[in-house]
């Protein structure tokens, strides 16, 4: 298994073949070792081979297994929703801190997390800090149907909230305003799009990762979109490419209401999201 992996010019074929069994015997990749001499029936080994057949198609790993990790908590996935990466993280872990330090202010903090996808980043807030009520938001029907059933499968379907909306286009600010908003937006160039792997660009939805020319345009619809939603002290928490970072703060310095606060580094030391805030 692992060298059809590697012959197929798999990256991590032992990584991903632990992962595949580990989905089958419905254990922890770390606990794989201790079920060497079990015996498998007929239908495990064509699950295994349907897996492992869709795999060598170019299928990403994370559709493949249906589940993913992220900030240690189990979600499905499934294609056609984009799936979270490892970088998002570490801006994710940076908020969660800051919402803990809201908590200690305010019995119940307002968030959204905008253009949710799956609903790893507003469930794992709702997760980590029990005192947030999370408005997720996203386009998709799909992504908004992922996200509530992993809003269930977390346990924390009674702090979410699941709006279908185009950005922040059927809320409005008279009636929601927020303590922070959270985005990991499209934010890849067409230039940028060509150079990423095939199994992303035949397999995860386009809409999820361009953001236009420059690939900041989702980015200033929502700070352009979000300042009225924001109350006054309130932060955003935005996902962006490392190289947009100046950018984001001329956006942000052409906006009175804003101040630019810092930027945030992913575990590869690469600038990966900023820090807004709303004065007042």
């Amino acid at each position: 298994m692992v060298n059809t992996l590697h012959t197929k010019g798999i990256t991590s074929p032992m990584r991903e073949a632990r992962f595949i069994l580990a989905q089958l015997l419905c254990v922890s990749p770390s606990r794989l070792c201790l079920f060497w001499d079990h015996e498998v029936n007929q239908a495990f080994l064509t699950s295994l081979t349907n897996m492992l057949e869709e795999r060598l198609r170019g299928v990403p790993l994370q559709y493949v297994l249906g589940e993913w990790e992220f900030l240690s908590l189990p979600f499905w996935m499934e294609k056609g929703v984009f799936i979270p990466r490892f970088d998002t993280e570490a801006w994710v872990e940076e908020a969660i801190v800051f919402l803990r330090f809201l908590a200690q202010r305010q019995q119940i903090l307002t968030v959204c997390d905008m253009g949710c996808g799956s609903g790893v980043i507003g469930i794992s807030c709702a997760f980590w800090v029990r005192e947030t009520r999370v408005y997720s938001v996203d386009i998709s029907l799909q992504a908004l149907a992922l996200a509530e059933k992993n809003a269930r499968q977390i346990g924390v379907a009674d702090q979410m909230i699941f709006i279908h909306s185009d950005l922040f286009q059927a809320l409005s600010p008279a009636d929601l305003r927020f303590d922070v908003i959270l985005s990991n937006p499209p934010y890849v160039t067409p230039e940028d799009w060509d150079t990423l792997s095939a199994e992303i660009r035949n397999y995860e939805p386009r809409e999820a990762l361009l953001g236009g020319e420059e690939g900041v345009d989702v980015i200033q619809r929502i700070i352009e979109e979000g300042v009225p939603f924001l109350k006054e002290g309130g932060t955003f928490f935005i996902e962006h490419d490392p190289r947009q970072k100046e950018t984001i703060q001329a956006m942000v310095a052409r906006k009175p209401a804003l101040e630019y606060v810092r930027h945030i580094e992913d575990y590869q030391g690469r600038v990966r999201a900023s820090v807004i805030r709303k004065k007042g």
